[in-house]
């Protein structure tokens, strides 16, 4: 019995100083990267099973709708189509609401020679057309508050009317004041 309890307490010892060996030992970074990978290829198992089931429902329905025709029930058949229609029809009202009024909007952004020409393309390029305009509008300067402006005259003194030259005067004392 002792030496069962000598040999428990070495084997204990033994794994105490193999399991700090093996912490010290452990590549974190590594074990992360490996993870991260197995997620990435669960994903995409993930991604390829769920094609394979929307491909599978394509089809059975497909080969559905098939015997329908076949079986020359069409009473059905033309009322699922009926109820598929009607599912969609208020998302694509909304589509062309949300498309008649970007484009007004984008159009309006144009100039009226360019609007009519303009009027045919998609959303995209349109998006694209107004960005690059409005990009290349030159911006207004900064006004300075209290800043006066700055009349240069390029006539000599004897070629300027009366007006000019107490315009002229008045800005050359108030650079000495």
């Amino acid at each position: 019995m002792l030496e069962d309890s000598g040999q428990a307490t070495k084997e204990t010892q033994e794994q105490t100083v193999q399991t700090t060996n093996s912490e010290e030992s452990v590549d974190y970074k590594s074990l992360y990267l490996d993870e991260v990978q197995n997620a990435k290829k669960l994903r995409k198992r993930s991604q390829e099973v769920e094609k394979k089931l929307t491909s599978f429902e394509k089809k059975a329905e497909e080969g559905r709708l098939a015997q329908l025709k076949e079986n020359e029930e069409y009473k059905v058949l033309a009322d699922e189509l009926q109820q598929k229609l009607d599912t969609v029809n208020p998302y694509k009202e909304k589509w062309e609401s949300y498309e008649s009024q970007t484009r007004e909007n984008l159009l309006s952004q144009l100039p009226e020679a360019d609007r009519e020409m303009l009027a045919g393309k998609d959303l995209q390029t349109l998006e694209y057309i107004v960005s690059k305009q409005s990009e290349s509008k030159p911006s207004n300067p900064q006004t300075q508050f209290g800043a006066t402006r700055q009349i240069n005259l390029d006539k000599p003194y004897d070629q300027m009317n009366e007006q000019e030259r107490r315009q002229w005067h008045q800005d050359s004392i108030a650079k000495y004041r």
